[in-house]
């Protein structure tokens, strides 16, 4: 199933070289949590990020549908 990952500020640079922008379609097999999407691209799991899907906050054990968008991003960094 595809879903969108969305990588802000200092984040950014933890997609995939040649990445346009902060936002890439990825492909995860059904089950797939929240924190496996974090932990296939090294974004911390603690409370120095935050990480939200479809716009709301949600736990980490979250299992991920067709087309949500997790977006994820420093707490620290500026607007």
């Amino acid at each position: 199933m595809k879903i969108r990952l969305k990588l802000i500020s200092t984040y950014r640079e933890l997609l995939p070289k040649g990445t346009q922008g902060n936002k890439i379609e990825i492909d995860v097999p059904e089950g797939t949590r929240v924190s496996d999407v974090m932990t296939q691209f090294n974004v911390p799991q603690d409370d120095s990020s935050v990480i939200v899907v479809n716009g709301l906050t949600v736990p980490l054990s979250t299992i991920l549908v067709e087309d949500d968008e997790v977006t994820a991003f420093s707490a620290i960094a500026g607007g």
